[in-house]
């Protein structure tokens, strides 16, 4: 069997991504699922991310408001007729 250096590459990424996807993170976007699986493999390649900036980055997404702790005020109602 011959196989091409694409064709593996792609075969471990998608590997990288099943990984990633796990029964307590399955509710994950395409998006996150995406860029996790290439900040993973990214990661291996020293100084390529910008590892001060990525935490700032998962600081300010922790501090946003939660789903179920929005508050919804009179002016947030919009009624289509």
């Amino acid at each position: 069997i011959i196989s091409s250096a694409a064709a593996t590459d792609v075969e471990r990424g998608f590997s990288r991504g099943g990984l990633t996807v796990t029964k307590l993170r399955h509710n994950l976007s395409d998006e996150s699922t995406r860029a996790a699986t290439v900040l993973q493999s990214w990661s291996k390649v020293e100084g390529l991310i910008p590892e001060a900036e990525i935490i700032q980055v998962f600081k300010s997404k922790s501090e946003r408001p939660k789903k179920g702790n929005l508050s919804v005020t009179k002016d947030d109602i919009v009624v289509v007729e």
